[in-house]
């Protein structure tokens, strides 16, 4: 009796998790349609290829262009040139429907080789994730190419290569999945991923007859013009944000965000190399989450890229000796409640008026990262010494 009253428990449990990412996928779908401005990145990725693809216009080398994504974007993202736009919107959101909780498959199984049926409320859980709702970023799609990449790492190494080289048209969603294949020695992966990317910079320059040199160099002043200086774009997730807290000049406040950038990546790949080999499925989640963690803390990033949480989600929800110890739930429930309730999101309005809350909530998202590269570093470092004893 106890069973089956425990049995309709979990299925009440689960309905109601499923409800509520129904509901919360639902929004992002309502946003769309009833926010037309929520389609601005994308319209300006479809004009970038279409004036690339349609007109050979180079988009990198005259003054006051701002292209700040790299030419094998351009080149991966092209058949959205093709279509008329009336047809982007809808045919991107549906795209984006199907791939969210592919996503949050493809890294819960890279995690876990378990029973199928115990990913379900986990990837629920994801799903009712404020940053699962943004459904016409291209963020969602970088991420599965490199979990695609991910999960068949050590099976299939030039198909993995290939959509790795694919995923990095985003090199700071990507970029992290890229340094944890380079550092943990699956080099014939990490270079074949490099000679996609180079060949995508071939094509985009043979359409327009450009020189690589002047492209790589225009892109490069593009990029420190939009992120770097006084003026550069600071992001929600970045410890940029406490080092301009600190100095008030631009040169020492970007040498104190590279110095901490640097030792966050470096304390990474010290981990990454304690236990290099270690199965994704034994705990090895771990170090792909820090990579991630260490990109939101380095890089720009706005709320919706928060969806890089997922490997370090993965991680502490799959890890073996959790169910031992009941206290291991409580960071994953405060995660999980932090990702749906969107702090900046939703008290930044009210704490603007409030000066003694404005600067926690401004820096919530900040602390939240920190805090879970902090206690994800803390718990595999423990697995992999007990594992090298």
């Amino acid at each position: 009796m106890a069973i089956v009253v425990r049995s309709r428990a979990v299925r009440f449990g689960l309905a109601i998790v499923a409800l509520a990412a129904v509901a919360n996928t639902g929004a992002g779908v309502v946003l769309v349609w009833r926010d037309p401005a929520r389609a601005e990145d994308l319209r300006v990725m479809y004009e970038w290829c279409r004036a690339w693809l349609g007109r050979g216009e180079q988009l990198y080398v005259a003054a006051g262009q701002n292209t700040d994504y790299p030419p094998n974007a351009l080149v991966l993202l092209a058949p959205l040139g093709m279509l008329p736009w009336a047809w982007v919107v809808p045919l991107w959101t549906f795209g984006a429907l199907l791939l969210t909780p592919l996503l949050a498959y493809l890294v819960l199984r890279c995690a876990t080789r378990g029973a199928r049926s115990r990913l379900i409320l986990p990837l629920l859980l994801v799903l009712c994730w404020a940053s699962a709702h943004t459904l016409l970023q291209f963020t969602v799609l970088s991420m599965t190419l490199a979990f695609l990449s991910l999960r068949i790492v050590d099976t299939h190494g030039d198909a993995s290569g290939v959509l790795l080289g694919l995923a990095l048209f985003k090199p700071h969603i990507a970029g992290p999945i890229w340094l944890w294949t380079a550092i943990t020695g699956r080099a014939r992966v990490a270079v074949v991923s490099v000679a996609v990317v180079c060949a995508g910079w071939v094509v985009y320059c043979l359409r327009i007859g450009a020189s690589p040199a002047a492209t790589l160099i225009g892109y490069g002043r593009i990029l420190g013009e939009q992120y770097g200086g006084a003026e550069g774009l600071t992001g929600q997730t970045s410890v940029r944000g406490w080092t301009r807290l600190v100095f008030a000049g631009a040169g020492a406040s970007d040498a104190l965000w590279i110095g901490m950038a640097t030792v966050l990546l470096a304390v990474a790949c010290w981990l990454a190399r304690r236990d290099p080999r270690r199965a994704l499925d034994a705990g090895g989640m771990a170090v792909p989450g820090l990579f991630c963690l260490w990109s939101l803390l380095a890089f720009y990033h706005n709320g919706n890229n928060l969806i890089l949480m997922l490997p370090a989600f993965a991680f502490l929800w799959c890890l073996d000796d959790r169910a031992l110890r009941p206290s291991r739930w409580i960071p994953i429930v405060a995660l999980q409640a932090a990702l749906m309730f969107d702090v900046p999101a939703r008290l930044g309005p009210w704490a603007a008026s409030h000066h003694w809350l404005r600067g926690a909530v401004v820096h919530f998202d900040r602390v939240l990262v920190m805090a879970t590269s902090a206690y994800v570093a803390a718990l595999w470092w423990r697995l992999s010494r007990a594992n090298n004893a």
